[in-house]
């Protein structure tokens, strides 16, 4: 199955035209058995193959073994819905006592909310949330028809090829509001002339739970490369310019990188200086005129750098620690090199290996004050490891849903795999892993919104919950991987997604601060916290 969807083109050579939608009979498609006159039936549509058998990846004779029959059951076994669509040419008609209507298009069913239990948040099931309203219904509806109607093909191709989201893309983002959104609330939102996917959220109503429902669908394609080089290295280096740039980066710089003109990075990480951010190396020293910074120095994965216009970086500009640090904005130029980092995931994320050589950078560049950086780097920490649990959540739904489906229609040893009790067991765990990171985020989320995003015990909890969430993510593609078996860890085909998931699950471990840095972090802010005379 996996090879049918490289051989599309070839199939359609040899495919017959397309004809009107008949009525056919099983007694009718029974006559069509032979090598030279092949018509299987799957879902209720009749499919001629006799001219595509001798081009099929998996080999004419298996094919043909289905001819005159019903191959329902045996082709979702092997085939995901998607291929039907690959090969509509080849249908010759419906049965005359199908039941139901004609199955949908995968392209058309990938952009409905799924009904499949689990499958989306709980208030698009028939719950109730105090959380969402109408707005993030119909937003989450817009964004998933970009992302998983739009984008799709080119994000599946970048993914597979490691080569760059589109300029065209990008843009597409920008007019449609997307880029502005992952943002957070803030004016910014008022950039995009046709408004937030065409206004179905005013700026003025916009709120955490909004970006939350656009950051959630941007995960619909599972191809993280491609999500993080589109949209997401911006999402962490624009808030910096959004909260603490000056005047004239809000009014010249911004807006482009909104509309999806040009793009910015965050660039703090040093080989010398990961979760360390305090004994970074890269230094900027004023020059004799006093009016400009020389820069020197390296960043090492940097998401996104590979496509950067502007690099948001953090460079030491005093004394050692945390008190000499400062962000300045640089833009690229011959003096600013960037080099491919190849990691887990597709190079369609731009991740790179960033030089600075006797860069002049204007005093005016520098973002906020002088040695104060730092603080700088801690505030956007919080933004950025909300919007990391959010995306780890779901794409572990994701996969939660692609493995249930699996359990569901795969039998073995004659019966559906979803009837062993310890296949319900591992999905029970799946369930519970993403349901309760998700209630969590929710908390953290409506408090982002009634306390503000930047204190230090909301910080807390982010760290936390992204801890969590990724101790689940490691539950939930552990378990995938189980059910699917060799299809699991198979890169196209049935298992496609869990293969993506258990590849990359581990990089957001690791990211925006690791685990165990991240349980520290809220170990120790709960100390600080403890009441002096609280007793056993």
């Amino acid at each position: 199955s996996s090879l049918l969807l490289s051989s599309v083109s070839t199939a359609l050579r040899f495919s017959s035209p397309l004809v009107a939608m008949a009525s056919i009979t099983k007694e009718e498609v029974a006559k069509h058995n032979k090598a030279d006159d092949a018509w299987i039936i799957v879902d209720g549509d009749v499919y001629d193959v006799t001219k595509f058998a001798g081009v099929h990846p998996g080999g004419t004779q298996i094919l043909l073994e289905y001819a005159g029959k019903d191959a329902t059951e045996d082709f979702y076994a092997l085939h995901r819905l998607e291929v039907l669509d690959k090969y509509q040419r080849l249908k010759k008609g419906r049965l005359a006592d199908a039941q139901g209507p004609a199955p949908k298009k995968a392209s058309e069913v990938i952009q409905e909310f799924s009904k499949v239990p689990f499958a989306e948040p709980s208030y698009l099931q028939g719950f109730k949330s105090p959380y969402f309203n109408e707005t993030h219904i119909k937003l989450r509806q817009e964004a998933r028809k970009f992302f998983a109607g739009e984008s799709m093909e080119e994000a599946l191709e970048c993914e597979q090829k490691s080569t760059a989201p589109s300029k065209e893309m990008r843009k597409r983002m920008g007019e449609l509001g997307l880029i502005a959104m992952v943002q957070g609330p803030g004016p910014h939102l008022k950039i995009p002339p046709k408004g937030l996917c065409g206004g179905v959220v005013k700026p003025e109503e916009f709120t955490y739970f909004h970006e939350m429902v656009v950051q959630e669908e941007r995960c619909r394609t599972m191809c993280p490369g491609y999500e993080d080089g589109l949209d997401g290295a911006v999402s962490i280096g624009l808030p910096v310019l959004l909260k603490y740039g000056s005047d004239w980066m809000k009014q010249e710089v911004v807006p482009p990188i909104i509309m999806g003109d040009v793009t910015c990075v965050l660039s703090i990480t040093e080989a010398f200086a990961g979760s360390d951010v305090a004994g970074l190396r890269t230094t900027a020293v004023l020059d004799s005129t006093g009016e400009n910074y020389i820069v020197n120095g390296t960043k090492k994965w940097i998401t996104g750098g590979m496509y950067a216009d502007w690099f948001v970086t953090a460079v030491r500009t005093g004394k050692q620690g945390a008190g000499g640090i400062s962000m300045m904005l640089i833009p690229r130029s011959d003096a600013v090199q960037t080099k491919i980092m190849k990691s887990k995931y597709s190079s369609a994320a731009g991740t790179a290996y960033v030089t600075y050589e006797n860069c002049i950078v204007p005093k005016k560049y520098l973002i906020g004050t002088e040695n104060k950086g730092f603080q700088i780097i801690m505030s956007n920490f919080n933004h950025e490891r909300w919007m990391i649990t959010g995306v780890c959540i779901a794409r572990a739904r994701i996969c939660t849903e692609e493995t249930f489906k699996w359990a569901m229609q795969r039998k073995v040893f004659g019966k559906p795999l979803i009837e062993q009790p310890v296949i319900r067991e591992k999905l029970a765990q799946m369930f519970a892993g993403v349901e309760t990171c998700t209630q969590m985020l929710y908390d953290i989320t409506y408090n982002m919104i009634s306390m503000g995003s930047q204190g230090a015990d909301v910080g807390a909890r982010i760290a936390l919950l992204k801890y969590q969430s990724t101790r689940m993510n490691h539950l939930v593609a552990d378990n995938a991987v189980q059910l699917l078996g060799g299809r699991g860890v198979t890169q196209t085909g049935m298992g496609r997604v869990v293969e993506v998931f258990s590849r990359m699950y581990k990089i957001p471990a690791v990211y925006g601060g690791s685990e165990e840095i991240m349980a520290d972090l809220s170990v120790r802010t709960a100390i600080k916290a403890y009441p002096k005379n609280a007793r056993l």
